[in-house]
């Protein structure tokens, strides 16, 4: 925006630099051609008087002495021609047909004064001509033609020029950097904050306030409105979390107390079906416990205001893999890891071991008993390149796509999946935690089958020996 404004300025700046130089420029032309008009008159009129006296005398001599002395002079050509158009004298060779001297001649024949011919610039070489009536006792005797070069007038009005052009391009570069640019910086200053606040808020930075002392009169009301509304959403979000954290805590005393009354029915039920129903209803409360306790986590991560630092992703995913491996092993299902060593990212604490945690226990529970491989790499190439992967792949049945596409949704779950124990809150609450470090998760269907769940990571700047190459 600060290019395109500064683009604006100097178009203007320019235009009107242009607007205010032509005028001088061509004023100053036209008093150079004045000039030489004025003396190219009197000399015409000084060789008019001698010619008149030769037409009449027919002596020619001292004319023609005159004429050539004028012409070397002046590197000119001078020309003496009587009533009918026939040259009398000429000190070089002059081509009365061609079409600015014959108007002129016409002119100057017909009694007529010359004419003051139009600006003269660099590029235009055509010579001056001037035709000068003969006259004697009213009577036209001949005209006098002088035909001179215009290179020192042309020159003088180039100088000119030239001095114009530098003057303006440092008077508009002089404007742009020393006044355009700083009420630009000035105007936009405002208007970056603005968008950089935007943008953590729309990440979920609601602490994120501008500065509503810098910029013009709007643009300080605008960043106050914004304050305003950032202090209402926070102040709004800080109420749902403070309300789902007291709702989760407040009803697990309750719940407790509701499952301990529910089991101690237990011996007073004979009825084999009621006890069936009797487990049922404590499994449920159970269920309904881990909610409450995904809930609580939730709204205390959403509250958590620490920071992203490195991670050893190395470290913390061997770490993780090694304490599911028992889970594993008791369930029969194989477990394999591609690990390379000293890997970093940048992560909230804590974030990855729980990511690691959720995808695990969920391969381990949806996979029907199909293999589960763990691995870290960072891609080398693409939008992903900078950024360090850790991800879960299992060949269970995996997901649909429609299915995909909702999955990490709070208290989402597949159809197929209603049976197994879980409250849809552990890959939204992992989503969650990945996003707020500047990462991402993603899952994608495993060819030929399974679930392919990617924990993306910005990585951290490298130490030496970090290893940056793909496992296999």
């Amino acid at each position: 925006m600060r290019r395109r404004l500064l683009v604006i300025v100097f178009a203007l700046v320019a235009g009107l630099i242009v607007a205010l130089s032509l005028p001088l420029v061509r004023a100053t032309a036209e008093r150079t051609v004045q000039s030489s008009f004025i003396g190219r008159v009197e000399d015409g009129a000084w060789f008019a008087d001698l010619a008149a006296t030769a037409l009449e005398s027919g002596r020619t001599g001292r004319l023609e002495a005159a004429a050539d002395r004028y012409a070397n002079l002046y590197d000119s050509r001078v020309a003496v021609v009587d009533a009918d158009s026939k040259t009398v004298i000429a000190s070089r060779p002059v081509d009365l047909e061609e079409p600015q001297i014959r108007s002129a001649l016409l002119l100057a024949l017909a009694d007529r004064p010359p004419e003051q011919p139009g600006v003269w610039w660099p590029w235009d070489d055509r010579p001056f001509v001037l035709a000068e009536p003969v006259r004697r006792d009213g009577r036209v005797l001949g005209a006098v033609l002088i035909v001179s070069p215009t290179d020192q007038a042309r020159s003088d009005v180039a100088d000119h020029l030239t001095l114009v052009v530098l003057g303006s391009l440092a008077a508009l570069v002089l404007v742009v950097l020393a006044v355009a640019a700083p009420v630009v910086r000035w105007v936009l200053r405002p208007v970056h904050d603005l968008d950089r606040a935007t943008h953590e808020v729309a990440l979920g930075s609601l602490k994120t306030r501008v500065s509503e002392r810098v910029g013009a009169p709007e643009l300080r009301r605008l960043a106050n409105h914004f304050n305003v509304m950032a202090d209402s959403m926070h102040a709004s979000q800080e109420q749902q979390r403070a309300f789902v954290a007291q709702a989760s805590h407040q009803l697990r005393n309750p719940l407790t107390a509701l499952r301990l009354r529910v089991e101690n029915l237990e011996e007073f039920v004979n009825d084999p079906r009621g006890l069936n129903e009797l487990h049922f209803a404590v499994e449920e409360a159970d269920r309904f416990g881990e909610m409450l306790d995904g809930l609580l986590r939730l709204a205390r991560a959403e509250a958590s205001e620490a920071e992203c630092g490195p991670v050893d992703v190395s470290a913390v995913v061997t770490h993780r893999v090694d304490a599911w491996r028992a889970a594993f092993a008791g369930a029969g299902v194989p477990l394999t890891t591609r690990i390379p060593d000293r890997v970093r990212a940048l992560s909230l604490p804590d974030c990855l071991d729980h990511a690691l945690d959720t995808l695990l226990d969920n391969a381990l529970k949806f996979g029907d008993g199909a293999p589960v491989d763990v691995s870290v790499r960072r891609p080398p190439v693409g939008e992903a390149a900078g950024m360090v992967d850790v991800t879960v792949r299992d060949a269970g049945p995996g997901l649909t796509a429609e299915e995909l596409s909702q999955a990490g949704g709070r208290f989402w779950r597949s159809s197929r999946h209603q049976n197994v124990r879980g409250t849809g809150l552990g890959l939204a609450l992992t989503r969650m935690l990945v996003e707020a470090g500047g990462g991402e998760l993603l899952l994608a269907a495993a060819p030929p089958h399974g679930l392919l769940a990617t924990v993306r990571l910005p990585a951290a700047p490298a130490l030496p020996g970090d290893s940056l190459s793909d496992p296999l």
